[in-house]
């Protein structure tokens, strides 16, 4: 019943909107769909609306007084012209559609109408173009024409007329035309530039291989218009330079011949060329100068001033440092003999630099510089040819030696007489002495005190004993062993004294009963030194003979006059050089080349102190020091390389660990002779080098340093057997064999006493540990009770060498209870 509703109310909506115009209020009916169903109930319900809407009008007809036939007439009759007006218009239409292909036609002509007369622009464009490409090769033409006339001016003209227009007018603007037209510029561009050179070249003729210049102005054309026609295209400054170019190494590089010194071309001049002189000849600085004056003077006549100007940029000051670097610079002496001509040559250079300045150029002025610094060029000289010179010293020595001999003056005390007596011989001389002979006084006592005075080493504020020079201590590095760090305690094997501390003690310990005033004696010793030194010397010596001699009125007008106080820094310089070249001279060209260079470093340092007192130059003593110091390091560096042998060989026996059997014992055995062997190879090298005092010092130094590795090594060893005792005997006796090494140089056989002790530190430590090896237990304590056993061993040595050698038992214990009782006491 519902759909029925619905149903009814959409037809009911959709009549009312046909008859009425009005929409549905409902909303129901505004969403709702018109059912198919419905469709036969709108259609009756429309008919019966248009039933109606007739009738209600023939009802409004028939009471209206209205002529219909009328109306229907006249719908008829618009109706007819309606049909009229639409076949009419079909017609145009029609019409219109035939016309087409006219239009057509029509437009068809016109384009090309249009493509004609643009043909004909492009065809009259074309045709200007080309007529105003052929204008300007016209141009082009006349310009090679003019050029090939001579007149170049005019065909740099037209050039530029030509380039301007072609760049001016746009009808060339990016196209190919424009390209060729530059091409065409640029070829006559050239072909001006190649004529223009050709010219130059013509007018200016720099034959090198001839050397010659030849300045001409034939065919009628000047050399200013060549300039003005190179300066217009851009070309003179690069035509200049070539020219200045070929005036050096044409004329002035065979004037100056730098590859030969002091040698010279000359030159001839003519009107218009001047030439140099194919062979060269002696020449001095003064006549070089003239020669260039001479060119300069015909440059500065014959060339145009747009040339011959520029010269001050460029030419005169190259002139002048070729001048300079080839000439005088050698030209500046190297002695005072050269000063007088020195002296013109600096007033040569002055006279050619102004007459520079009277051609109007510039570029000289470093020739003026150079002579207003000729005291410091001088100096500079000086000091590269003495620097040079001792380079050529060391480079061509052939290693020639000789003796020289040392003489020093002591104080020494009456109870150092018997250590003259002894020593005398181990400084290969006689102890010249001036007042009495008197000869008291024994070797000071116990082990510290030997230690010290054989080594140099005991301290300035306790009381001095003068005896013989041995070294450095071995065991003390470098620096250490020299007392580098402390200038109070600085040694050397061959010019220091040792001193000793024991006061007044004697060997035994006793107070000594003599006392003798201090008196002067004269020690002299032989050693041996190279020819170097003397060479250097010599350097040094004209350094000051030089410095004072300038300062005399004869040189009074000389320059350098102010740099003569320069040369006393010279002598600093060639020590530093000697120092800095040396090493490798000797260590490449000489055997034991150090010990040779300690010799003459101590030896020139000796010889540079006396000339420092002599001419008062306290400048020196620094310097001094230093070659003394740089001696000591040579010295040093080689005990160092050969206490390093000797311990590596001594390395062999592994610490005489089970040296009595085999194969160690024959490891030992070889170890210890070669220690032995290599120290006798040594004294022998080094015995005509030396002194005989520092010869006995140095290889008491390696002695020293064997025996002190032997004493640690036996003493570090736990339990020595008997068999091990006689083994370590046998091999600490064949050390001691060295002990001849250390005899005086003497024709007395009585005094043929060695002086071990003296040289060898621990000597006779090392010795007493031989008898502690040998010894029995009582022995040793009465070594210890009654002996000096004490004065080299401490008692924790002796008791570790007892309970190493013997068992333990009642009595080691009482004598090393003994033994330590006395010590404490």
């Amino acid at each position: 019943m519902a759909h029925k509703d619905s149903e009814q109310e959409v037809c009911q909506s959709v009549l009312d909107f046909v008859t009425e115009g009005t929409y549905p209020t409902s909303e129901n009916v505004i969403v709702a769909e018109f059912p198919a169903s419905a469709l036969a109930k709108e259609l009756e319900l429309l008919s019966k609306a248009r039933e109606q809407v007739e009738t209600e009008i023939t009802t409004l007809s028939q009471d209206n007084d209205f002529d219909a036939d009328g109306w229907i007439s006249q719908a008829k009759q618009l109706h007819a012209d309606i049909e009229r007006s639409r076949v009419t218009a079909r017609e145009i239409v029609a019409q219109h559609e035939n016309t087409n292909p006219l239009q057509l036609k029509v437009e068809d002509a016109a384009a090309k109408v249009q493509l004609i007369e643009t043909e004909i622009a492009f065809n009259q464009a074309v045709t200007h173009t080309l007529e105003e490409v052929q204008r300007l090769c016209q141009r082009l033409d006349a310009g090679r024409a003019v050029l090939g006339e001579g007149r170049v001016m005019e065909a740099i003209k037209t050039l530029e007329a030509t380039e301007q227009a072609i760049k001016k007018d746009n009808l060339f603007s990016n196209t190919s035309v424009m390209h060729v037209l530059l091409e065409n510029v640029d070829e006559l561009r050239r072909e001006i530039a190649e004529y223009l050179r050709a010219r130059w070249s013509e007018q200016l003729n720099v034959d090198g291989k001839g050397g010659s210049l030849t300045i001409s102005n034939d065919n009628g054309h000047t050399l200013e218009e060549t300039i003005a026609a190179l300066v217009h295209l851009g070309m003179a400054a690069s035509c200049q330079e070539r020219f200045e170019k070929d005036l050096i190494s044409t004329l002035f590089e065979p004037i100056l011949l730098p590859a030969v010194e002091g040698y010279s071309r000359g030159i001839k001049m003519e009107q218009s060329s001047i030439r140099v002189e194919s062979e060269s000849s002696k020449a001095s600085v003064s006549e070089l100068l003239d020669r260039i004056a001479t060119v300069l003077g015909f440059l500065r006549q014959h060339l145009p001033a747009a040339i011959s100007d520029s010269f001050s940029g460029s030419l005169i000051p190259t002139l002048s440092s070729k001048v300079i670097s080839c000439w005088l610079s050698s030209a500046i002496p190297t002695d005072l003999e050269g000063l007088d001509t020195f002296e013109s040559t600096l007033n040569y250079v002055l006279k050619f630099a102004n007459a520079i300045e009277m051609f109007g150029w510039h570029g000289h002025e470093e020739l003026v510089s150079w002579v207003n610094q000729a005291p410091r060029l001088w100096l500079t000289r000086r000091r590269v040819d003495s620097l040079d010179r001792v380079r050529k010293v060391l480079a061509a020595s052939q290693g020639v030696t000789k003796q020289v001999e040392r003489v020093e003056k002591e104080e020494v005390s009456g109870k150092d007489e018997v250590l003259l007596d002894n020593t005398a011989d181990d400084w290969d001389a006689s102890w010249d002495d001036d007042n009495e002979h008197e000869s008291t006084g024994k070797h000071s006592g116990n082990k510290e005190d030997e230690d010290v005075s054989a080594w140099g080493l005991d301290d300035d504020s306790e009381a001095n004993i003068t005896e013989t020079k041995p070294d450095i201590s071995v065991e003390d590095d470098a620096a250490d062993a020299w007392g580098w760090g402390d200038e109070d305690e600085e040694e050397n094997p061959q010019y220091s004294q040792t001193k000793s501390t024991n006061g007044d003690k004697s060997v035994n310990g006793k107070d000594s009963a003599h006392h003798a005033s201090p008196r002067e004696v004269t020690l002299k010793e032989q050693y041996t030194v190279t020819d170097i030194p003397d060479s250097i010397l010599c350097i040094i010596q004209q350094q000051i003979k030089d410095s004072e001699a300038i300062s005399k009125p004869v040189h009074s007008h000389s320059r350098v006059v102010s740099s003569g106080a320069g040369l006393l820094a010279l002598p600093t310089l060639i020590l530093a050089m000697f120092k800095a070249t040396a090493s490798s001279f000797y260590g490449l060209k000489l055997h034991s080349g150090q010990m040779y260079l300690y010799n003459d470093s101590l030896y020139l340092a000796d010889k540079v102190r006396n000339l420092s007192e002599e001419h008062r130059l306290s400048r020196l003593h620094a310097d001094i020091d230093a070659l003394e110091k740089f001696g000591k390091f040579a010295y040093s560096k080689e005990m160092r390389t050969q206490r390093t042998i000797v311990t590596d060989l001594l390395d062999g026996a592994q610490g005489f660990n089970q040296c009595s059997e085999q194969p160690f014992r024959g490891e030992c055995e070889n170890a210890v002779s070669a220690v032995v062997d290599r120290i006798r190879d040594v004294y022998k090298e080094w015995e005509p080098i030396l002194s005989h005092s520092a010869l006995l010092q140095s290889v008491g130094s390696l002695v020293s340093t064997v025996i002190n590795k032997i004493i640690i090594e036996v003493e570090d060893l736990g339990d020595i057997s008997e068999a091990q005792s006689q083994q370590l005997v046998l091999f600490c006796n064949k050390v001691s064999e060295l002990e001849d090494l250390f005899v005086p140089e003497t024709t007395d056989e009585g005094a043929r006493v060695p002086m071990t002790a003296v040289y060898v530190r621990d000597w006779l430590k090392f010795q007493y540990l031989i008898n502690i090896l040998e010894s029995s237990l009582a022995d040793i304590k009465f070594l210890w009770l009654e002996g000096e056993l004490r004065l080299e061993f401490s008692p924790e040595e002796v008791v570790d060498l007892i309970e190493a050698l013997f068992a333990e038992s009642d009595y080691r214990r009482k004598a090393i209870a003994e033994i330590r009782r006395v010590s404490r006491g």
